[in-house]
């Protein structure tokens, strides 16, 4: 004899049905199933249901369970409170009960709503039933999108949860306050990519710890599990993990609201918003880092480039090394077959076009890391001793290197512009020849590649060049905030990424007098971050001499 056939009673919760009250609980339904399969003779019931899964989305587990026995013709009755607890999709919802139940021989009963697919006549109604569904689940998704701005205005934690690293603030509604075992593991992560590790490095580092992934974290401390939650490899880290943490701005002391959303109240796929539509709120928790490093990561990271396998060890000048005279970027030449002492670097466009544009502006890597930890001691320590005419001197030339290079960036981007401009002229013109004959259609793919390959360039080119210019602006000499860092670094034993990157903002390599001459002088031009250039300028250079030698 075959097992008899189940009569399914099932109930689903969404969390927008929470916020509204407890008529629609789990438990209520689940009361109102059972007495009405009892007083209509109903056996050999199973209760399934989905608590805070949407109606707009039928990828829910117990009803992934119920499809799985329906399929294997198990299911003699399935009976909902009403329609909306099957779901909220109004096409979805009627294929299931015009074509879908029909077809598999299933009973569908929808006890509020009156519906009982063995009556015809009371079906008569349901497609209006379900269409009016639809539109509230659509009202309440753009209700919902609406107090989720004002909570994200008003500075308030959005979601279930608190980035890794903080817990809720039992004292203010929304707030957030550090989680001091996963904030350390966050100033950690910021620390070791201020140093020049990537996300991929730092993940297999802290993988090889054992420090628990957030998921497995968070887990552990609530109880609270989810879909993306894997028990089974608990340190398991990924690099978009790294990614995630060292892009949120949370960390900061500042509540970034609507991040992301969903493509619609259908399609619950996570988009991410760009910058500009995202709520930022200022200070509004305590920050687990500072300005000043999360500046530094995010140049770090701008001009990190994955380094071979071979070669674990970053390059710590990477983004901040320029040919003095192209203005290119000098590239790092090194391989397992060198030693590390002829590690050197040479510029970019001379390897890329040759000698007849540029030159090759050669020095060595420990040359330069030489030269640039002795000019670091030698700035610092005549910051932290003689700060009054320290700061005579920055304020007394920066006036004039700042104008200069202001200047100097503002004819470029006027120059870009102008350029930007011409080839939209250029194409417009080409265009025209091409049309009236002037020009064959072959002659057009090739010039139009042209101008298009160039205009792209300049389209990325010329918003950097903006930004640089902004920043020079507002730039001037914050003398009082370099000298609090040389307090901080009293002694600089060797030059790390951090340290780098903390005090210089670029280096300019000049050629050498004399060509293929290792003796010969060669220009190394530092700017430093909030003071600028600090060239030998007499008679303050004297005293910093003085000072360094001593």
């Amino acid at each position: 004899m075959a097992n008899p056939k189940y009569n399914i009673l099932y109930g689903r919760l969404s969390q927008e049905d929470e916020l509204k009250g407890d008529s629609n609980s789990i438990q209520n339904q689940r009361m109102l199933l059972e007495k009405y399969a009892q007083e209509n003779g109903f056996v050999n019931v199973k209760f399934l249901y989905d608590d805070g899964y949407s109606g707009t989305n039928f990828n829910r587990p117990a009803w992934s369970e119920i499809m799985k026995l329906i399929e294997s013709s198990e299911v003699e009755t399935l009976i909902v409170k009403d329609l909306s607890r099957l779901g909220r999709e109004y096409l979805q919802v009627g294929y299931y009960t015009e074509i879908y139940f029909p077809q598999q021989g299933v009973r569908f009963i929808a006890v509020n709503d009156g519906v009982d697919s063995l009556y015809s006549e009371t079906n008569d109604f349901t497609p209006m039933r379900n269409y009016f569904n639809e539109l509230y689940a659509k009202d309440s998704s753009k209700k919902v999108r609406i107090v989720k701005r004002a909570q994200a205005e008003r500075g308030e934690l959005l979601g279930g949860k608190p980035p890794y690293g903080y817990k809720r603030d039992e004292t203010v509604r929304k707030g957030i306050v550090p989680d001091e075992e996963a904030a350390g593991v966050v100033k950690r992560i910021f620390a070791l990519c201020a140093e020049g590790k990537g996300p991929n490095q730092i993940a297999r580092l802290l993988t090889k710890e054992q420090v628990l992934t957030p998921s497995n974290y968070s887990y552990r401390k609530t109880g609270v599990s989810h879909a993306e939650l894997d028990t089974t490899r608990p340190y398991s880290w990924c690099g978009s993990s790294v990614t995630g943490i060292l892009d949120n701005k949370t960390y900061l002391g500042h509540m970034a609201g609507l991040r992301s959303t969903t493509l619609s109240y259908k399609n619950k796929k996570l988009i991410r918003h760009p910058e500009s539509e995202q709520i930022l709120v200022e200070n509004t928790h305590e920050p687990l880092i500072t300005q000043e490093l999360w500046d530094i990561v995010q140049e770090v990271r701008k001009h990190k480039k994955r380094t071979p396998k071979q070669m674990e060890e970053p390059n710590m000048f990477s983004g901040l090394v320029y040919c003095a005279d192209c203005g290119k970027p000098l590239v790092l030449h090194r391989a397992h077959t060198m030693k590390a002492t002829q590690n050197n670097f040479m510029c970019y466009t001379y390897k890329k076009k040759g000698k007849e544009v540029c030159s090759a502006h050669y020095i060595r890597e420990q040359d330069l890391t030489r030269i640039i930890l002795d000019d670091l001691r030698r700035v610092t320590h005549f910051a932290r001793q003689k700060e009054r005419l320290f700061a005579e001197y920055i304020n007394q030339k920066n006036s004039v290197e700042l104008r200069r290079e202001i200047n100097t960036v503002q004819k470029e981007l006027d120059s870009m512009r102008r350029r930007n401009a011409d080839l939209t002229a250029l194409f417009k013109r080409l265009y025209e020849d091409n049309v009236l004959g002037r020009v064959t259609n072959e002659q057009f793919r090739i010039l139009s590649g042209d101008y298009n390959a160039e205009q792209k360039e300049l389209s990325a080119a010329i918003p950097e060049k903006e930004s640089r210019l902004e920043k020079l602006k507002a730039s001037a000499a914050n003398v009082d905030a370099f000298i609090e860092k040389a307090k901080r670094y009293t002694e600089i034993q060797e030059l790390t990424p951090e340290i780098l990157r903390l005090f210089i903002s670029r280096i300019e390599v000049g050629e050498r007098g004399e060509k293929y001459s290792r003796t010969a002088e060669q220009s190394i031009r530092i700017i430093y971050r909030d003071v600028g250039v600090m060239d030998s300028v007499e008679p303050v250079e004297e005293n910093m001499e003085q000072e360094y030698i001593a």
